[in-house]
């Protein structure tokens, strides 16, 4: 049997100020979409429709960064977006999921609570002299 090692990196960031407005900029677009997708799906939920899943919601979300009201979803790296709808996926059927001892309905973030995003591929850390100092996206 092939045996598997897996490593992990703890890295520090240091932003500067543009930078740290990208991440809240980034941080409250996930916001956004969360709660944008929990909302809907809450919605259906009261008039007993089935849930939206990813792909579904994959599909408004390219209709709400065309749109004119949610342009500002635009600015942000689709994956991060994208990550937010498969956590709330995974939230909703961890929810409903009969052997979570502690199983519940997903809430709305609130900012500053969960003021955070993921990017689960293609980013690369760019350092100067050996401190890490921004966050890039690839792609």
């Amino acid at each position: 049997m092939k045996q598997i090692i897996r490593k992990a990196f703890k890295s520090r960031l240091n932003p500067n100020s543009d930078q740290v407005q990208k991440m809240v900029e980034f941080a409250g677009a996930n916001r956004f979409v969360w709660n944008k997708a929990l909302a809907m799906n809450l919605f259906r939920l009261e008039q007993k429709q089935p849930l939206l899943w990813y792909n579904e919601l994959s599909f408004w979300l390219k209709l709400w960064k065309s749109s004119e009201d949610y342009g500002f979803l635009k600015t942000v790296h689709s994956q991060p977006l994208q990550q937010a709808l498969k956590n709330l996926e995974k939230a909703f059927k961890d929810g409903f999921d009969k052997k979570q001892p502690l199983k519940r309905i997903p809430k709305f973030k609130k900012k500053g609570l969960s003021d955070s995003f993921r990017y689960p591929q293609g980013f690369k850390l760019e350092q100067e002299s050996a401190k890490c100092s921004c966050l890039k996206s690839v792609g």
